[in-house]
């Protein structure tokens, strides 16, 4: 007797939980856009950096955008600009005078990983991305239309890059390394920035 008021108990509370939980808006989506900045610096093959006259160490801005996908899964890309330590400066006469070059190299990226759960407990979660830059360097002058431009040698290539994520309150504050697999221009990005994910709550 009690099985047969228990089942018809189970029969009646099923369909009540089924129909509260369509009536719930859901917390989280499965795609939520995100973005982030970094500042960092950049480690250049020492043959690449004697070839181009530049210093093996740059420093530079990032920016990246992209989803998460249920929580974990993530796809970015991302655009960056390091300046670069420059021993070829060269001096030119334009129409506001005379004015020297500077070298730098611009990057974009494209990239997806896998990211762990951020427990309010304890708010450290871990990353790791795989992906691969493309890169543009010059060594010319800043708003000169007809001045003298030297193209650069310092490819990108396929990286990974582990990160650390802390979160405090509505942002993440990240630290990662993004090392370059070929190394033959690039060879490692050590970075720190924030990262924003646009969850509606």
């Amino acid at each position: 007797m009690h099985l047969r008021h228990l089942a018809a108990a189970a029969l009646l509370v099923i369909p009540a939980q089924s129909l509260f939980a369509q009536s719930v808006p859901s917390k989280s989506r499965d795609v939520v856009p995100t973005f982030g900045f970094s500042l960092g610096t950049l480690a250049i093959n020492p043959d690449a950096a004697a070839s181009s006259y530049v210093g093996e160490r740059a420093w530079g801005v990032q920016f990246d955008g992209g989803v998460v996908v249920r929580k974990h899964l993530v796809f970015l890309a991302d655009f960056g600009g390091q300046i670069l330590d420059d021993k070829a400066q060269f001096t030119q006469a334009t129409t506001g005078g005379n004015r020297k070059s500077s070298s730098n190299v611009t990057y974009l990226s494209a990239m997806t990983g896998f990211r762990t759960g951020i427990p309010s407990a304890l708010p450290i979660g871990l990353a790791f991305n795989v992906g691969a830059t493309a890169t543009m360097t010059r060594r010319s002058i800043d708003n000169c239309v007809d001045c003298h431009v030297d193209k650069l040698s310092i490819p990108g290539g396929g990286f990974v890059e582990p990160m650390v994520l802390l979160r405090v309150k509505t942002f993440m504050i990240r630290a990662s390394d993004r090392v370059y697999l070929g190394g033959d221009g690039m060879q490692n990005v050590i970075s720190a920035g924030m990262q924003f994910d646009f969850n509606k709550r």
